[in-house]
């Protein structure tokens, strides 16, 4: 508990100096990089931070910052060496497999990786592995002697049909389209993989993964370089096979997932686009509703696809819209969510790489999210709408974001009493909310985001035995809750019966109601009640 409330305070600390204007924050006003951050221990429980563009030096500088704000990740642009100009999109057009150039060297990243670990924040490189520099036409323009060779290329023209599954696979998209199939060209990626994981990344994003055929397209490309190891995740723009048959779709998608995470564009647009409009969307995902597990996801409320590209439709939203898509996201259990820095330009040609962008990263409303993910690990959901917000109930605390008013007094639906009675502190603006079994009020600060929740959450994981209402304490009510159950008047959910089994025999029983009133009346034989059980 103590440990948690120095992490809140410390995190706090970092984010007042950030809002002053404070290049670097004063040892004491920042936590060191002995400080627990709280942050998750895996790529796959925590939120990531793209710091799209930035170079790596730039990326180890702020990493304080990054860990007080909760990030557990740092996404890096790709650092493979490309022939264009300054602009983002040449890192994007590499001529080789090997590690260095604008963004930084081998040892940058190695430099970059050793400060990291001492945060605890984790490094994520993006990779490109579906395409290297050249023509649309084919062509191999700069592209590495030791690569130019026709077997290592589909050498099968431009991609005309974006719903085609084969042309996806095997036509150029812009760039040349490597052999994914071909041993050799499998083996030069995974060169690449183990020289990254030498410099001491955590894990790897795929640029143009749905590009990049599966097994059951005698592509052995994700098996092998999944076996690499570290945390992956793929970029998986609409669907694998656009707007092909669902089936077809849910078919790859779930074959993706047993290799790498995947992203979900068309959730995290309904979202964003939602707040864009100020309304709620009572879509609650995508590939999750198709069967993908939570813990197989990236979310986003932006990209550096929709926010960097000629037709990208975020750059133009205010970053508030994008901050409440986030935390909606962001506050979803088991699935990773992505924070994009903007950079300060928006025009596709403008935009350069190692340019480091917007710090808005550490906003209150951004960290209280992260670290509302971060301490709620393991926490069953319930998403849902309610009173023109969305709610997103963990079983030790909710965000409420509400899409179209801001500092506004609500009474939003505490769905499936999920969230335990009391009351919290909101760690966006500081007003007090109630939570009762049904319902929960106060009032949403100025960023239109509200969190809360209890911080030693992960000390109590678990069913609270005799909580049989999950009111979060034991008292007469619970008592009283067995006795309707048993009398056919109430229904109990699994969770419930569960803590109301007071003497842990298995079965729910009237000597439970008894057991629970005695050990309210001071009579503590029974020492299973008031503990936490899985």
């Amino acid at each position: 508990m103590k440990t948690k409330i120095l992490c809140l305070i410390l995190t706090l600390c970092v984010m007042l100096t950030c809002a002053a204007g404070t290049s670097a924050a004063t040892a004491e006003q920042a936590p060191t990089a002995q400080t627990d951050y709280c942050l998750a221990q895996r790529c796959e429980d925590g939120v990531i931070l793209h710091c799209f563009n930035w170079t790596l030096a730039q990326i180890k500088a702020e990493l304080p910052q990054i860990a007080a704000a909760g990030f557990t990740a740092v996404q890096t642009s790709p650092l493979q060496p490309h022939s264009g100009g300054g602009q983002w999109y040449w890192l994007y057009q590499p001529t080789n497999f090997t590690v260095g150039n604008e963004l930084g060297s081998y040892n940058d990243l190695k430099d970059l990786c050793a400060e990291a670990d001492k945060y605890g924040v984790k490094i994520i490189v993006d990779v490109v592995a579906n395409h290297l520099a050249g023509g649309n036409n084919g062509s191999w323009g700069n592209i590495d002697g030791s690569l130019r060779k026709s077997e290592y290329f589909h050498n099968e023209g431009p991609c005309e049909d974006k719903n085609n599954r084969y042309d996806l696979t095997h036509k150029n998209i812009g760039m040349p389209d490597l052999n994914s199939e071909n041993t050799a060209v499998q083996d030069k990626v995974i060169a690449l993989l183990n020289s990254l994981k030498s410099a001491g990344v955590d894990g790897f994003r795929w640029d143009a993964a749905k590009h990049i055929g599966l097994p059951s397209e005698d592509c052995a490309f994700w098996e092998r370089v999944s076996a690499v190891g570290l945390y992956q995740y793929g970029e998986i723009l609409d669907a694998p096979a656009g707007k092909s048959d669902d089936d077809y779709n849910n078919d790859l998608i779930a074959e993706y997932a047993q290799y790498i995470g995947v992203t979900d564009e068309t959730y995290s647009a309904t979202v964003t686009e939602a707040i864009r409009d100020k309304r709620v969307a009572k879509s609650k995902g995508n590939w999750l509703n198709r069967g993908v597990g939570a813990d197989r996801i990236v979310y986003w409320g932006e990209s550096h696809d929709t926010y960097a590209n000629d037709d990208g439709w975020t750059k133009e939203l205010d970053q508030n819209v994008i901050d409440r898509a986030y935390a909606i996201l962001a506050a979803r259990a088991q699935s990773q969510a992505l924070y994009l820095s903007r950079p300060y330009e928006t025009g596709y040609t403008a935009i350069m790489a190692a340019r480091k962008g917007s710090t808005h990263f550490t906003s209150p409303e951004v960290a209280a999210v992260n670290r509302f993910h971060n301490a709620m690990i393991g926490a069953a959901e319930t998403p849902s709408t309610s009173s023109g917000c969305y709610v997103i109930c963990r079983s030790g605390g909710a965000v409420v974001v509400s899409p179209n008013k801001q500092d506004v007094d609500v009474t939003v639906t505490n769905a499936g009493s999920l969230v335990p009675q009391g009351t919290y502190v909101d760690e966006v603006s500081g007003s007090t909310w109630t939570v009762t079994a049904a319902k929960m009020t106060g009032h949403i600060g100025s960023s239109g985001v509200a969190v809360f929740y209890d911080p030693d959450y992960q000390d109590r994981q678990g069913v609270l035995v005799g909580d049989a209402d999950l009111s979060g304490e034991v008292t007469i009510l619970d008592a009283t809750a067995i006795q309707r159950s048993l009398a056919g008047l109430e229904q109990l959910s699994d969770e419930a019966v569960t803590a109301a089994d007071a003497d842990r025999d298995g079965e729910l029983a009237i000597l439970d109601a008894t057991a629970i009133q005695r050990w309210l009346a001071g009579f503590k034989e029974n020492d299973a009640i008031g503990t936490f059980v899985s």
